[in-house]
């Protein structure tokens, strides 16, 4: 337990998409089995610290991709996080319902969560406050989704989508035309025939995006596979451009211990090696 409330504490400090981290992913950053880990949070001592957001409900085990882990002392804030409405969106949605209704997405949390959630979710719709990777129809009954799913591709089109960003933003392209954002350096993929070039920022946006999504929403990507997302970009030009971002407070980096998932050598080749670590992981940051 004091090793789990340390994973939790330093989760904590990096911020952002790191915390509060999924039991899935807790489990990864203790080194233990999801047995273990599972229970080590019903001993006495860790009720009285730690909450899940999900419960067991009789034989049925809370799914540990989709049940965040947290500080007893954060449920307000988580519960007006971005994190907490995208992991229970991701959770709610199927591939034949994309768009979820408002009743439907505190469903499945402990009670004193799913109350504050539900309070942060009709304030989040009287301040039309969403973050950048979701939409919403309002109405009677409000309807969220992933903008990635609200994208209608064009016949033929390939999967991963590389010039289209799914983060809602309007940034400059090439031409001068978008908002005021702030934009990376322009690369030469273009969406098709005349059109004008894509940002790094929307590029790299949109293969996050569709790389997490295949990966069941963890919000953790590895540099491997964006760099492979990415084959015409340099790999000095990806690591200074994905700096900005990191200065942006758009994405952080994340190291793995390699218990949990042994790393192939190129996904350690591909890795970024800051103050002796090396971040082999790319998460989206929900505090930008």
């Amino acid at each position: 337990m004091p090793r789990l409330l340390g994973v939790l504490e330093s989760q904590k400090q990096l911020g952002g998409a790191s915390y509060p981290p999924t039991l899935e992913r807790l489990t990864e950053l203790t080194g233990d089995t999801l047995a273990v880990t599972s229970k080590a949070l019903t001993t006495k001592e860790a009720k009285a610290r730690v909450l899940l957001s999900r419960a067991a409900r009789g034989k049925k085990k809370p799914a540990p991709g989709a049940t965040l882990v947290l500080l007893s002392e954060d449920l307000e804030a988580i519960a007006q996080s971005d994190r907490l409405l995208e992991v229970q969106l991701q959770s709610a949605r199927t591939a034949d319902a994309p768009a979820v209704g408002l009743a439907q997405l505190p469903k499945g949390l402990v009670t004193p969560l799913g109350r504050a959630f539900k309070a942060a979710l009709a304030q989040r719709i009287t301040e039309r406050r969403l973050p950048r990777t979701i939409g919403a129809l309002l109405g009677k009954k409000p309807l969220f989704f992933f903008l990635a799913d609200a994208v209608l591709p064009a016949a033929g089109a390939p999967a991963r989508p590389a010039a289209i960003a799914t983060d809602g933003a309007d940034r400059p392209t090439a031409d001068g035309h978008g908002s005021s954002a702030p934009s990376s350096a322009v690369s030469s993929a273009q969406s098709g025939p005349g059109a004008p070039a894509v940002s790094f920022a929307d590029r790299f946006d949109a293969a996050f995006s569709s790389l997490d999504r295949a990966s069941g929403r963890l919000n953790y990507v590895t540099l491997h596979a964006l760099r492979t997302a990415l084959p015409d970009i340099p790999r000095d030009t990806f690591d200074k451009e994905l700096g900005a971002l990191r200065r942006q407070r758009r994405y952080s980096l994340d190291p793995s211990d390699g218990r949990h998932h042994q790393m192939a050598e190129a996904e350690r080749d591909a890795g970024i090696v800051e103050g002796g670590n090396l971040f082999v992981y790319v998460a989206r940051r929900d505090d930008a």
